[in-house]
């Protein structure tokens, strides 16, 4: 059933960027109208099976760990109270979706900004929160909505790119292997990731069509939702002056017609040279990116008279630039010590933790490179640059603390994921040990274990 679910239609790329034909009118009580609209709309049908299945395992691994063996004994960390108050009924649903930084994300949503360690969260994800819950009568239940919406709306809007510019049949491979990924759980947690997903693809794909000040626009509240998004900056620019792009009638500065995504690597390398467009007015939407992380800077200096209160409250939670990816660096010790309890026989949580981190971390070292190679120049730069931001800052003690879930949201890896597994059998042994992850994660995290 996976397998058939994850097949494309094969077309061309070129087929992939047409808008499709609106549907064929039918009466509201014909049984095939909905088969129909999803038909016409396949990024409908494909985000939802990707989105629906994903978030059944999560919830499922999550409830049913969470009933059988309780929470452990890092619940101490709830400083809300939430955890074992809810009822019986509301602790169950609520475990995969609210602890670790979801406590604090709550706290923000309800009492704002109190104390300067507080403004490592950035602000846009709790003041979603804050305007959703009188609607919901529950910050729980609005951040989980927040979350959930977002993941579906990121995803719909991932196929449309990823189709853009690797055709259908790698676009619903790329949502499968994103919804999967074992920290994926973090989608549907009180977390800002499924709500930064949704705002950094929608920038690029605005970007992709032309569309500046939309893609500015997002790309600010993206800057606003989480530290490393002003790296879009990065790739808006690098579409808006080499492309590949839709939607301009001007011809381009140089390089004629010929899409740079069909360039071999040696002409896309000689094409950086100079820019295939020119810079005109609408190039100041982009202006709108660093605006958000000014925004940010504004909030600490009036409520903590430190415009930097965002990178010292770092140092809080034991972090700190220690150089370019001086967290893989630092992550080979601890992991080579796992590797020696493994072999000696002393089968560990924490030492199997420690080997998944880092082979997580340097898969997307490799995925990197291959973005590079496969994609358009702007998904290459702002992955390289979105995953030497997160491999920067280790954690004292725990360098690769984190890391699985910022390599999450670097959404051109899992491109390059869905054009490269084209074969069923090592999509179906990828998906499979995903899947084993996310189960396993999601029973960890609702349990009060950490993660990543």
């Amino acid at each position: 059933m996976m397998s058939r679910m994850l097949e494309g239609s094969g077309d061309p790329v070129g087929s992939a960027v047409a808008e499709p034909a609106a549907p064929t009118t039918t009466r509201r009580s014909s049984t095939g109208a909905l088969p129909t609209v999803l038909a016409s709309r396949p990024w409908i049908s494909a985000s939802a099976g990707a989105w629906l299945i994903s978030r059944c395992i999560v919830f499922a691994a999550g409830i049913a760990v969470f009933l059988a063996l309780g929470n452990g004994p890092d619940a101490s960390y709830d400083f809300l109270g939430l955890t074992g108050h809810l009822g019986a009924v509301g602790d169950a649903l609520a475990a995969p979706v609210i602890h670790w930084d979801g406590v604090w994300y709550l706290a923000l949503a309800s009492h704002g900004y109190l104390r300067s360690v507080e403004a490592a969260y950035y602000p846009l994800y709790p003041l979603l929160i804050s305007l959703l819950a009188p609607l919901t009568g529950s910050d729980i239940v609005a951040s989980f909505l927040i979350s959930v919406g977002c993941l579906f709306g990121a995803l719909v809007l991932l196929y449309r790119l990823t189709c853009l510019e690797i055709g259908e049949a790698a676009a619903h491979r790329t949502l499968y292997l994103l919804a999967l990924f074992p920290t994926a759980l973090f989608f549907s947690a009180t977390y800002p990731e499924s709500l930064f997903l949704l705002l950094e693809v929608g920038a690029v794909l605005a970007a992709r069509r032309g569309r500046w000040a939309s893609a500015g626009a997002l790309g600010g509240l993206a800057a606003a939702a989480r530290n490393s998004g002003v790296l879009l900056l990065i790739p808006l620019l690098l579409l808006y002056l080499y492309g590949p792009r839709s939607g301009r009638s001007e011809e381009p500065a140089v390089g004629g017609r010929e899409d740079w995504g069909s360039l071999p690597a040696r002409r896309r390398i000689r094409g950086l040279q100079a820019p295939r467009y020119r810079l005109r007015p609408d190039a100041c939407w982009l202006g709108l990116v660093p605006l958000g992380l000014i925004a940010v800077v504004l909030m600490n200096l009036i409520l903590f008279n430190d415009p930097l209160a965002s990178w010292h409250a770092e140092a809080h939670w034991q972090r700190g630039f220690a150089g370019p990816l001086s967290a893989l660096w630092e992550g080979l010790s601890p992991a080579a010590a796992a590797a020696g309890h493994l072999l000696s026989g002393h089968v560990s949580a924490s030492a199997l933790q420690q080997l998944a981190l880092l082979g997580t971390a340097l898969l997307a070292v490799v995925a990197v490179v291959g973005v590079c190679l496969r994609l358009p120049a702007a998904y290459g730069a702002y992955s390289a640059a979105a995953l030497l931001w997160a491999l920067s800052a280790p954690e004292q003690g725990h360098p690769l603390a984190s890391s699985a879930r910022y390599v999450l949201t670097i959404f051109p890896l899992f491109m390059w994921g869905g054009a490269r597994l084209k074969d069923r059998r090592a999509l179906t042994v990828v998906l499979g040990v995903f899947v084993v992850g996310l189960v396993y994660c999601s029973a960890r995290f609702a349990t009060w274990h950490w993660v990543a």
